[in-house]
């Protein structure tokens, strides 16, 4: 899924797609930093100057972005079971998003990048 409800019945998408679609995205940042980190260890192994402080970094973007790819993932199911409850109509349904999204932010990675 590339872009929110690929599905083709035209549908309007939810804000779950695109916390999906977002989480996608992060996980692909994520997956593009290993991919980084591992030429970065052949270039390495191949006798030339191992930049460390790229590599650092990239370790940091590829654990920071999993962990948002994650936390996006959640969110989507979190808004999802809101819905089925019977959306922001049902008070408990979103008092309980309200502090599943609370909860979820709390995850979100707050280190900043190294130097």
């Amino acid at each position: 899924m590339d872009r929110p409800n690929d599905s083709g019945d035209g549908a309007e998408p939810e804000y779950s797609d695109y916390y999906r679609q977002h989480a996608l995205w992060a996980r692909r940042t994520a997956d593009l930093q290993t991919t980084f980190i591992d030429l970065l260890d052949k270039l390495a192994e191949h006798g030339q100057p191992h930049p460390t402080d790229m590599r650092e970094k990239a370790v940091w973007l590829r654990q920071t972005m999993g962990q948002v790819a994650d936390v996006l993932a959640a969110q989507g199911l979190a808004h999802d079971e809101m819905l089925a409850a019977g959306g922001p109509d049902n008070s408990r349904a979103w008092v309980e998003y309200e502090a599943m999204t609370r909860r979820h932010a709390e995850l979100l990675p707050r280190d900043p990048s190294p130097e």
